[in-house]
């Protein structure tokens, strides 16, 4: 049997997605009639093969190849590439069923099927209690055309198909639209994350300030590692989308310009946000110290008053214990001053370390 040919999905102004070759596909592009297009792939050996032969940039599609990259804009003679990247949330993926139908077409083993690690677009973090998955997104912009490789939920390319279709199709805008809802729809699979941290630090933060709970240095410490490693993610993010909305591209309408703008203060803000939280851990983390640090203090102030108090009683004892036949153990008013002497002195240093607030 023939193996068959790759499948990627099409959305083509007017019509309605459908699962086509991938050389096919992306030749339809290259009409002089075609229709302003929107090509989701997942990442198959033959889809990037298609993609090389389609003239795009050799170094992006190798790095499809080599695996997650920082987010990233770079200009060629007819096309833009565009890294960026989304939150990874359980379901079917938009590129699985494309590989699914490719089976039934002859294609071989679908992505589900492969053994684990094998797509070089999934980042899985490695913070046991940290951050979920961060799936690359790759983009490649045309004069009328917008190519995405990577995985996407089946549910969120229909939310990018209707938002296209109503905000680009339907109001004949350019690619670079299609492009910015893509990349908008990625910057809100961050809201629920930074939802999450937030509720993570003030919870930590209520079990610093209360005297009655104790804090684990781990949870702190891996917090804090989620926060720099999500800040380290985003950070690129926002160097890309400074590049897109200063209209240095030539791609770019000058139209979408504002979008990239907008999408661009959305993404400053996460990092104020990412920025703040690790002051506030840092701060919270100050303060816990501190607090275990006066506790100890605490507790040996009270073990150098315990044994400050026993130090004359010893040297009574070890005094009056010694074996000297001269000494007048033998009397009896000595053995009762001795005992009131024992007992009054460690009532008196007690009183003045009371008085002293030492005790």
């Amino acid at each position: 049997m023939t193996m068959a040919e790759a499948l990627v999905r099409v959305y083509e102004e007017g019509g309605r997605p459908e699962d086509r070759p991938a050389a096919a596909a992306l030749a339809g592009l290259r009409r002089a009639e075609a229709p302003l297009t929107w090509i989701h792939a997942g990442t198959h050996e033959q889809v990037l093969q298609a993609l090389d032969a389609f003239g795009l940039s050799d170094v992006a599609v190798d790095s499809l190849r080599e695996g997650p990259e920082r987010p990233r804009v770079e200009e060629y003679a007819d096309h833009v590439y565009v890294s960026f990247f989304a939150v990874d949330r359980p379901g079917t993926q938009c590129g699985e069923m494309v590989d699914a139908a490719w089976e039934v077409a002859g294609g071989g083993t679908p992505r589900e099927e492969q053994p684990a690690g094998t797509s070089p677009g999934s980042v899985t973090s490695p913070l046991e209690d940290g951050l979920p998955a961060l799936e690359d997104i790759r983009a490649f912009l045309g004069p009328r055309w917008l190519i995405t490789v990577g995985d996407i939920l089946e549910r969120d390319y229909l939310a990018i198909q209707e938002r296209i279709q109503r905000q680009v199709f339907s109001r004949g805008r350019g690619a670079s639209f299609m492009l910015f809802f893509a990349m908008e729809w990625a910057v809100e699979t961050l809201y629920p994350v930074m939802d999450e941290l937030d509720d993570r630090v003030d919870a930590l933060e209520d079990m610093v300030v209360l005297a009655d709970r104790q804090v684990g240095m781990q949870g702190l410490f891996s917090l804090k590692r989620d926060l720099v490693e999500l800040r380290r993610r985003v950070a690129p993010l926002r160097d890309a989308l400074q590049k897109m909305d200063a209209l240095e591209l030539s791609l770019v309408d000058r139209e979408s310009e504002v979008y990239f703008r907008d999408l661009h203060d959305d993404v400053l803000r996460l990092i104020e946000l990412l920025d703040t939280y690790r002051d506030v851990l840092s701060s919270a983390l100050d303060l816990y110290l501190t607090s275990v640090s006066n506790r100890l203090g605490e507790i040996m102030k009270r073990l150098t008053v315990v044994a400050t108090v026993f130090m004359p009683l010893t040297f009574l004892t070890g005094f009056f214990g010694m074996n000297f036949a001269a000494l007048p153990f033998h009397s009896p008013a000595l053995l009762a001053g001795v005992i009131a002497v024992m007992l009054a002195t460690p009532m008196a240093m007690l009183a003045y370390f009371r008085r002293k607030d030492w005790w």
